[in-house]
């Protein structure tokens, strides 16, 4: 096998890992708010709202990766559940902005502790060393994706380690001929029925 092949191989079998672990992690800690009858996405919407302040329906999509007809059926649900409300701008009726409203505040003071919990345990699988090195790694991924990421202040990246295969690499290249298949497995993207699960999240 080629250096390039097996370079191939390992940037594959990372990228299946990282987004492995990423759906099945969300998952778990989007259990903890599904109680109070709120899917991960009402719930985005309720944190933003309250780290924000009063925020343009598209910017709500933007942040949360839905699209407008998708974040439309989330706010509705949220609406009529009084936790949200929409206004239109004076001027112009297209601009809708979505505030917080104190019922929302209330339902996010009860769930964020839920989320919370499921967090920490989740991540106290790791090490504290393990979870400083797994934020390094992230954020120098976030700064490729997102070049506005801003740079860390805490700490200073650890230097690049050299792209050669080890011992391990070169036995798990030779015995695991299916890496390549395993990167097929996306996240699930969402879609049109996503925005109805969202709209209706099972109690």
């Amino acid at each position: 096998m080629s250096k390039g092949e097996k370079k191939r191989r390992r940037a594959l079998d990372a990228y299946w890992a990282l987004q492995r672990a990423a759906a099945l992690a969300a998952t778990r800690v989007d259990d903890a708010v599904h109680q109070f009858g709120l899917s991960a996405s009402q719930y985005g919407v309720l944190d933003t709202l309250l780290q924000r302040g009063p925020t343009h329906q598209q910017e709500l999509a933007e942040a949360l990766g839905r699209s407008k007809a998708q974040m439309t059926a989330i706010i509705d649900a949220l609406e009529a559940r009084g936790v949200v409300r929409r206004e239109r701008h004076a001027v112009d009726r297209r601009f809708i902005s979505v505030y917080l409203t104190e019922a929302g505040r209330v339902l996010l003071a009860e769930a964020a502790p839920a989320r919370t919990d499921a967090v920490v345990a989740l991540m106290r699988e790791l090490s504290g060393d393990q979870k400083t090195r797994l934020v390094r790694l992230c954020r120098r991924l976030l700064r490729v994706l997102d070049p506005s990421e801003p740079p860390p202040t805490d700490e200073p990246d650890e230097p690049d380690e050299p792209d050669e295969p080890d011992e391990a690499d070169e036995a798990t290249a030779a015995g695991d001929a299916s890496v390549t298949d395993r990167v097929d497995v996306d996240v699930e993207t969402p879609t049109a029925d996503a925005s109805a699960a969202d709209a209706s999240p099972s109690t």
